[in-house]
């Protein structure tokens, strides 16, 4: 059976953007893509829908032959089974049935089982949800903006001006949004959010080497973007032993796992958010207004840090 590869599609994800500028990330519109693309999409998969036609009754036992029909119940779910006949015969292949038209009632029901039947991805996906080459930080990767994610925050440091902005407007959008599924993901960009900040304080701290080969630098630079990209405890010891002292406590860390891990495992229920945590296997509950705390709290730590530091 052939299923929906976007490899095929020339899909432009949009691009979420905070009221400053910040970049969340890309989003892909599926059902937008959907509707844009419908008669692509049937032509692509060699369905026949002949809206508005009709049918002998020979045709129409043919057409429900077709492999999604077959493996469905949207013959009987849409009412299929329960057309019109417009031309009575005695003769049963001269009986005509009428199909539906497209602006008939069941007819977005029709399409919309047809392609979640062919993998078509349907809502709204976000950022950590798309695809590889969707993404938005991938493309940059991808186009050669970014040498590493050390090279990354030495060029384009996480500001903490902007950092407060950008989470005060997701926490914001959390309160204003009843999709489940909006809200993890922009709880999810948040913690993101958050580790960018820490990699930028500590990419800040790393001497600029200018006496040492090129070689030599593509060592450093590559050890360093290890453990940029490695654990939270990588990241932590290596903030330590720039600054001496322990990086500021990042109490979400176990969300921030299981939502990037599976977001759909997750419950959202009034103002709390409900997770098994990958490391005791534990239901734990947190409220959306101390989740966005326990960010603001690490965000000034971590400036009083690098405020003493400078000192």
């Amino acid at each position: 059976m052939r299923k929906f590869n976007y490899e095929d599609w020339n899909i432009e994800p949009e691009l979420e953007t905070g009221n400053d500028d910040f970049v969340f990330g890309n989003y892909v519109d599926w059902d937008r893509f959907r509707q844009d693309e419908e008669e692509n999409l049937l032509a692509y998969f060699d369905i026949q829908l002949p809206w508005g036609e009709e049918l002998f009754l020979s045709e129409y036992f043919e057409l429900l032959r077709q492999e999604v029909f077959q493996n469905t119940s949207i013959v009987e779910d849409c009412d299929l089974d329960k057309l019109e006949i417009t031309t009575q015969s005695n003769i049963i292949s001269e009986m005509v049935i009428q199909f539906p038209r497209r602006k008939d009632s069941k007819s977005d029901e029709i399409i919309s089982a047809v392609f979640d039947y062919y993998g078509i991805p349907s809502g709204t996906e976000y950022e950590h949800e798309l695809p590889e080459k969707l993404k938005y930080w991938h493309n940059m990767l991808e186009n050669g903006y970014l040498e590493s994610e050390y090279e990354n925050y030495r060029k384009y440091p996480l500001k903490f001006g902007t950092y407060k902005k950008t989470i005060s407007e997701i926490a914001l959008k959390v309160s204003n949004t009843s999709d489940t599924l909006t809200k993890k993901a922009l709880i999810l960009s948040s913690f993101i959010i958050s580790e960018s900040l820490l990699k930028s304080a500590i990419v800040s701290k790393i001497p600029k080497e200018t006496a040492i080969s090129k070689f030599s630098k593509e060592i450093l630079s590559k050890e360093i973007d290890n453990k940029l990209r490695g654990s939270v405890n990588k990241r932590n010891e290596l903030f330590k032993q720039l600054f001496n002292e322990k990086a500021p406590k990042q109490e979400w860390i176990n969300l921030r796992n299981s939502l990037a891990h599976d977001i759909e495992s997750s419950t959202i229920q009034g103002n709390e958010i409900s997770y098994i945590s990958f490391i005791d296997h534990k239901e734990y509950t947190v409220n959306f207004d101390n989740l966005f705390k326990q960010q603001m709290d690490f965000y000034k730590k971590l400036q009083k840090i690098m405020k003493n530091d400078d000192e």
